[in-house]
């Protein structure tokens, strides 16, 4: 299958030695198969030629001496003299390309599978059951359960002796606000998230008997007015020229427009919006399903015929593929899009338009959304629903948005004597 990459007999040469060889076929079939394109796809094997060569250089022979570390020390040996400024960005590009190879080496049974980082054995005594309270009591998402472990992780690191059950019963707030002033210099949101888990994590830890007494009610809470600012939204021409600059006969413009529409209808997360399946869209029905994000629920709207419309047409560029989530990458391997592809596409098509906004990215869609939805006297019910709030309260940050109805509520200015 190689041969269906290079031509040159001189080239071969190289792949046909060391102890990557036997593999060099099967990675060359993989990538023809997952649609790589002809000049990316020699890059990419002419970087893996020379990965095999650097293992050849360093005395290895069979693939079973090959581990995951080597990577990493080819990458620095290959950067050893690098001087540019740019070298981080350099670094992921190399990797980019040696990632097939990674994941194919795993798929033979030649690498470990790559497993999530565990739990310190230190700490699992009291870690354990905090996560599992996290997830079965709570309902927190993945995600917020894995900034709590790792957070928690540095916190009790920071006790060090002083994290063992037997230790622990002794904690004193002394500790508490040694490591709290690590943080002052934060930005306030990243202050309030480390407080907040901070503070779950000692409650919890004075239910169970870890700790002698609720030291929680020790740690300041660190001040958040919720109604101090206005949402940043756009106006209706803003998001019109958004759209205007997207060039819809392009593969990537087709996704893009689709994508956009789909937000600005609807005011999704852009992590709703990448994980949207196809199964999700009920053609017959004219339905849309939103998944729950945050803790909030599922909702089945209505399909907007422009943004129906709009995906068709990127159906009909979308590359064939075995995922299940509608909006792919338009170059090979074709992956799924993440919510930060997602955010970076609106923050690229608003500089673009020349729109400017305090926060760019996704988030604005949805804010402009949620007041216009307000404007449009809908139901602050159905405003919660659609955006995901499981509480009301949070949607009502948007009602002081309405300037329209503040002004008709507001007493006029005394005049002057």
């Amino acid at each position: 299958m190689l041969e269906y990459w290079f031509k040159e007999r001189r080239t071969m040469v190289d792949f046909r030695r060391g102890p990557l060889e036997p593999y060099f076929d099967g990675l060359a079939a993989r990538l023809k198969e997952r649609g790589y394109s002809h000049t990316y796809g020699r890059h990419l094997l002419a970087k893996c030629c020379l990965f095999n060569s650097y293992l050849v250089d360093q005395g290895i022979t069979r693939s079973r001496e090959i581990k995951a570390a080597h990577f990493q020390t080819f990458m620095d040996a290959y950067f050893a003299d690098f001087r540019s400024t740019g070298c981080y960005r350099a670094r992921n590009e190399v990797w980019v390309m040696l990632r097939p190879l990674f994941f194919y080496l795993i798929d033979e049974g030649v690498l470990k599978p790559v497993k999530p980082k565990p739990l310190p054995a230190a700490y699992r005594w009291v870690l354990d059951p905090y996560l599992r309270y996290l997830r079965e009591d709570l309902k927190r998402t993945e995600g917020t359960i894995r900034n709590a472990s790792n957070l928690l992780c540095r916190f009790l690191d920071g006790l060090g002796e002083g994290a063992t059950r037997t230790q622990m019963r002794a904690l004193r707030a002394p500790s508490i606000e040694a490591y709290i002033k690590q943080y002052l210099k934060d930005s306030p949101d990243n202050l309030r998230r480390m407080v907040g888990t901070l503070r779950g994590f000692l409650r919890f830890c004075a239910r169970q008997g870890y700790i002698i007494s609720d030291l929680s009610v020790l740690i300041p809470s660190v001040p958040s007015y919720r109604l101090a600012s206005l949402p940043k939204g756009m106006e209706d021409t803003a998001l019109e020229r958004i759209l205007n600059v997207i060039r819809k006969g392009t593969a990537v413009g087709a996704r893009d427009y689709a994508i956009m529409l789909l937000m600005m209808a609807y005011g999704i997360r852009g992590k709703s919006a990448a994980e949207l399946l196809l199964e999700d869209i009920d053609w017959r029905r004219s339905t849309i399903r939103i998944r729950a994000q945050k803790g909030g629920k599922e909702v089945v709207l209505p399909l907007v015929d422009a943004v129906g419309e709009a995906i068709i047409s990127y159906l009909h560029h979308r590359p064939e593929s075995r995922l299940r989530e509608v909006f792919l990458s338009v170059k090979a391997p074709f992956l799924a899009l993440n919510g930060r592809d997602i955010s970076h596409l609106v923050r690229v098509y608003m500089t673009k338009a020349g729109v400017k906004t305090p926060k760019s990215g996704s988030t604005t869609l949805r804010h402009s959304w949620a007041i216009r939805a307000l404007a449009h006297d809908s139901p602050m019910k159905a405003i919660a629903d659609v955006l995901g709030h499981r509480c009301l309260n949070t949607t009502f940050i948007y009602a002081k948005a309405d300037l329209k109805a503040l002004r008709q509520v507001a007493m006029s200015w005394p005049e002057g004597r």
